[in-house]
């Protein structure tokens, strides 16, 4: 075996008995642990929070521009829209968005408007129709 190849295998074996070894203390030795270092419960609630609101926004813009991206190529490639038609859509789904109280709102306008069912839990079928 290479010495690369025992390193590797030595640092794999060391993050498992890491593991083993946390796994063994209960929750509340660990929140002991981290107290006795100046981590207060309150602290890891606060950074998870942070985390989680800095990994929304820095995922919803890149959601967002590949929504209005798709949007403007499926309207180009199946009915031929261009610059100032794509413009048009894309800045009244805008305002839609943004005047509505919750996605739910616009859920239910598409189902009233057009019959079609966005279920975007499901993986292949995302927009169905209803009638």
């Amino acid at each position: 075996m290479s010495n690369r190849a025992q390193r590797r295998a030595m640092m794999r074996n060391q993050i498992n008995k890491s593991q083993q070894m946390l796994a063994n203390y209960s929750k509340q030795q660990r929140i002991a642990g981290l107290v006795q270092n100046g981590i207060t419960p309150k602290d890891l609630e606060d950074e998870f929070q942070r985390g989680r609101e800095t990994g929304f926004k820095e995922a919803a813009e890149p959601i967002i521009k590949s929504c209005y991206a798709g949007i403007c190529i499926a309207l180009h490639d199946e009915f031929g829209f261009g610059e100032s038609r794509c413009y048009r859509a894309v800045k009244a789904v805008d305002e839609k968005i943004i005047w509505a109280l919750n996605h739910q709102e616009l859920v239910d306008e598409v189902l009233e408007k057009t019959g079609l069912t966005l279920q975007l839990d499901e993986p292949f079928e995302r927009v169905q129709k209803a009638r």
